[in-house]
């Protein structure tokens, strides 16, 4: 400790903590320090920002930033575009096409050049501080070189983990793969040769409904597709460590993947859908907002009672699913005339029937269900299951005073019989019926004045249901220190949210205030100064209740800003010296026109400021990623295959 800079010394973490699932291996002491860091934690890169660097940077700050000059120029002499009726950003492919140099005023490119000029003083090299200590960097250089142990993710965000490889392994075996009726494991070949085929019909499904689907939705997947490099999804576990004994959520992991492209757009066409439900729950938010006019009924005996659908998305019957949504979509087509159908459902089965995953050095075809980590997931199993609820909710209408389901968790309000033995058999009935569709099973609890749903704490309060966040026992609390290299202002909008958060979901203002007492509690034991989170707290209470009366429509559009996009250092300089820079040489240049005023066939440019828009540099979830199991990783994950 006497070795330590002072302000590292001040700005230290006092509650560092993981969750140790090893058994038979015991990791290095030292690892306490850096892993109760928090996954979230960025490590200060080696080298700050050179302007080299910077202007040598193709698709980075400078070009962005001129092209971005350009097209407004442009756009300010033809005219602005009008919309495309149906755009979604989702589908958006940035466009690399320049406009052509006449509409482009000559003062601009001087003025870039005098802004360079600027930023070359600004930009100089320095020698990067890090935040590591040696320690800290010797065991984070370790945990990667090291084949033993794997970092993992724990569930419901509860902070990292550390667990045996071999154990990690076995896991996955024991949890998931095993089971026979939902994977079935693949030589290479036999897996070379289903990407292929897979990649075949992803083309035949593109050729065959080009003209049914949007075009800017067909140039997504195209684009998409043609910049696939690894077809294959990844399969990994996160760690249920609020589950005793220890329980793992299977992963695919679709990012990059051959069907990633096709899978959002599945999954923009099934939130129309998913909408029309009566069930249908969008976040705990929304339930929030039903219960500020909800009622009990008056002079009957109401309680509270969740239920938990077991291992919802791999255990969904696939051609039951996809029939049920099928028929859904044609059954109610007047509310959603622009999905259209038949691509729909054939992209569905395309998914779900050929999901081709890896594993390690194994190969997976899994066989029944939905992989969680597929972008339409969520509103596969909400709408294959909704369609069973639109048929039997109707009939407890008399019990059931409310009920909502968000994905795999019901919440409902069952109002008893005035006959103990009929509402008994009223209530065993519900049950059967909830369980009543295609094999998939319900953990029902026990009707109570009490619930925990999402992340609410739910009760009965007169004639109305009383809400306050709920925490689990689990939860670390290992929100980014101080000493983390996160750009400016993530702390801040932490502190926001919280904010919005408390006040949205609690109904009592002292239980809102209550939970952003912990919350500060929380900040100062990662390292934060009271004074600072004080002034912070403040400032983000009075921008919530402003924005409570504020217009949304007079609120600031990105469309008014230049985004001068920059990978965040602690050693950059601060972004109020780069707008400066700009301010003076390109904005508002001494004894010149103001960048505002200038003429564009006699239109003026009109107004924007700078924003420095920062990347945040790699955090210790990604230089540790388990997420591929490289034959560097450790024993090859086949060689347990005949063990298991």
């Amino acid at each position: 400790m006497g070795n330590m800079p002072i302000h590292d010394y001040f700005l230290r973490p006092t509650n560092k903590a993981f969750h140790d699932l090893t058994s038979t291996l015991k990791p290095p002491p030292n690892l306490r320090s850096l892993l109760g860091l928090g996954l979230g934690f960025i490590p200060t890169p080696y080298n700050p920002t050179s302007f080299n660097k910077l202007e040598s940077d193709t698709s980075g700050a400078f070009q962005h930033l001129e092209r971005s000059l350009r097209l407004r120029c442009f756009f300010t002499a033809k005219g602005q575009p009008e919309p495309a009726p149906n755009w979604n950003p989702k589908f958006h492919i940035p466009s690399e096409w320049i406009p052509d140099e006449k509409f482009f005023p000559k003062v601009l490119p001087r003025r870039l050049h005098q802004f360079k000029i600027r930023l070359r003083q600004l930009f100089r090299g320095r020698k990067s501080i890090p935040n590591l200590s040696r320690e800290h960097r010797f065991a984070l250089d370790y945990l990667r070189r090291q084949t033993d142990f794997i970092v993992a993710i724990c569930d419901k965000g509860l902070g990292p983990a550390i667990i045996e490889y071999d154990k990690y392994i076995e896991l996955a075996f024991r949890d998931h793969l095993n089971d026979t009726s939902t994977y079935q494991r693949l030589c290479f070949e036999t897996a070379g040769m289903l990407c292929f085929e897979n990649k075949q019909r992803l083309e035949k499904w593109i050729d065959d409904h080009s003209t049914e689907v949007e075009d800017t939705e067909m140039i997504y997947i195209k684009s998409k597709m043609d910049e696939v490099k690894d077809p294959m999804p990844y399969f990994y576990l996160l760690m249920k460590v609020h589950k005793k004994p220890l329980k793992t959520r299977p992963i695919v992991s679709f990012s990059g993947s051959l069907f990633h492209s096709l899978g959002v757009w599945i999954d923009v066409q099934l939130q129309q859908v998913a909408n029309t439900l009566t069930s249908y729950l969008k976040s705990s938010f929304d339930l929030v907002e039903i219960f500020k006019t909800f009622r009990l009924p008056p002079n009957r005996r109401c309680r509270l009672f969740t239920a938990d659908a077991t291992s919802m998305y791999t255990n969904i019957d696939t051609e039951a699913a996809t029939q049920a949504i099928h028929d859904y979509i044609m059954n109610n087509s007047h509310l959603f005339p622009t999905v259209p159908l038949v691509p729909l459902v054939e992209a569905i089965d395309i998914l779900m029937n050929t999901n081709v995953f890896q594993f390690g050095d194994t190969f997976w075809l899994q066989l029944t269900g939905v992989a969680m980590g597929a972008p339409p997931a969520p509103n596969i199993a909400t709408i294959s299951y909704g369609t069973h609820e639109e048929n039997f909710l109707p009939k407890f209408q008399a019990n059931l005073g409310f009920y909502k389901r968000y994905i795999d968790d019901v919440f409902g309000v069952w109002i008893c019989d005035e006959d103990p033995i009929t509402d008994e058999r009223r209530w065993n009935r519900f049950k059967r019926k909830l369980n009543d569709w295609h094999g998939l099973e319900w953990t029902v609890s026990e009707r109570l004045d009490t619930a925990v749903f999402l992340d609410l704490n739910l009760s009965i309060t007169g004639n109305s249901i009383h809400s306050s966040l709920y925490e689990k026992e689990n939860n670390l609390h290992l929100f980014l220190p101080a000493r983390s290299a996160h750009p400016p202002g993530v702390l801040y909008g932490l502190i926001a949210g919280s904010v919005h958060r408390a006040f949205s979901l609690c109904t009592d203002r002292s239980d809102a205030i209550d939970f952003l007492r912990r919350l500060l509690r929380h900040l100062i034991a990662r390292g934060y100064s009271k004074s600072s989170l004080t002034s912070l707290f403040q400032k983000a209470i009075q921008n919530y209740q402003s924005r409570a009366t504020d217009d949304v429509s007079s609120r600031s559009n990105t469309s008014d800003h230049w985004l001068f996009k920059l990978t965040y250092h602690p050693q950059d300089p601060p972004s109020k010296l780069i707008q400066h820079a700009w301010n003076t040489s390109v904005a508002e240049p001494r004894l010149s026109k103001p960048l505002k005023d200038l003429d564009i066939l006699f239109r003026p440019l009109g107004h924007r400021r700078l924003i420095v828009c920062y990347r945040r540099p790699a955090n210790l979830g990604n230089l540790l990623s388990y997420r591929k199991i490289s034959p560097d990783s450790g024993r090859p994950v086949s060689s347990f295959c005949e063990e298991l």
